[in-house]
């Protein structure tokens, strides 16, 4: 009788919870208990089988491989694109792009890298309702026929679609040297500009693979820059910051040339959402999550498996 009676405390706990929408300070309040006691029932009636949940999969969904990454890998979450399309980065695009427009909060500041598939995110991206966004550059531009990878063009277009205030750096992505660099960040104006990028609270940027050094083409690096990568293992690269297999950062003369956020402010940004996919990026995208250069990752189905297999 004893059972019947707790059983029946239990399916009522769980008929309020599950059925009528109602919240656990609700139901303490209606049923004269605790709160806590609440959880605990509810989490007994799961326990118990009393309330089964079940997830339909006659979606598109890869949630479960998702979790397992996230749990392997420590990322705060992994997205993969459920879309099938010809072009890899539309693919990537389109679910980068909703997952931003999930996540973005009121005074967001976002900053860019560049890259096809941050490309493809702009051109996917909706106007949402969020005030007083800032989108800034992350790194220079490149002076190449591909304008719509480049971060300035990144930036002025997801600025015009999400109506927030653009924040450009107005110069290249490398120059000559790094006395030319210096003189160049001692004006007052670059000053503001880095002021921006360090306050990001998300950063959404590509990885590139070292054999294609896709940030700063190889024509861009004096030859004993590309040797140093070349010797010290270079992997891959993010916001023009080349690692190795493990994740870490190698220095070399090359960042001495370069206009994009320093590394210390890059890596305390909150939310590091890195959006790769594709057998050459595959090794990339592992050392990036190794070294904690991101704690988001967009990829495809076929690169999450392989990057699964490194995290067993």
């Amino acid at each position: 009788m004893a059972e019947s009676i707790h059983n029946d405390e239990y399916v009522k706990v769980a008929y309020y919870y599950y059925k009528a929408g109602m919240t656990q300070e609700e139901i303490a309040k209606k049923m004269i208990m605790s709160r806590q006691r609440v959880n605990r029932i509810i989490k007994r009636c799961l326990e118990t089988g009393i309330v089964t949940i079940t997830i339909r999969d006659n979606y598109n969904t890869n949630f479960e491989l998702e979790a397992h990454l996230e749990e392997r890998t420590g990322l705060n979450e992994v997205v993969i694109s459920g879309s099938i399309m010809k072009d890899l980065n539309d693919s990537l695009g389109l679910a980068a792009s909703a997952y931003l427009e999930r996540v973005l909060k009121d005074n967001d500041i976002i900053g860019f890298s560049r890259g096809r598939a941050l490309s493809h995110l702009v051109s996917n991206l909706t106007p949402i309702n969020r005030k007083n966004l800032t989108v800034t550059q992350l790194v220079g531009g490149l002076n190449a026929q591909e304008t719509s990878t480049n971060s300035d063009n990144i930036v002025r277009d997801s600025a015009l679609i999400l109506k927030a205030n653009p924040c450009f750096m107005y110069a290249p992505i490398i120059v000559e040297n790094k006395q030319l660099r210096d003189s160049m960040l001692s004006q007052s104006f670059f000053s503001q500009v880095y002021d921006t990028m360090k306050k990001c609270t998300i950063a959404v940027v590509g990885i590139g693979n070292f054999s294609s050094t896709s940030l700063v083409p190889k024509n861009f690096m004096f030859e004993d820059e590309y040797n140093e990568l070349q010797r010290k293992n270079a992997i891959g690269e993010i916001c023009t910051y080349y690692f190795n297999a493990d994740g870490d950062i190698i220095e070399s003369g090359i960042n001495e040339r370069v206009f994009a956020i320093d590394y210390e402010s890059y890596i305390k940004i909150p939310v590091r959402v890195g959006i790769a996919g594709g057998s050459e990026k595959t090794q990339a995208i592992i050392g990036a999550i190794k070294g904690h250069l991101i704690n988001v990752l967009i990829t495809d189905l076929e690169t999450a498996t392989e990057v699964q297999k490194a995290f067993q």
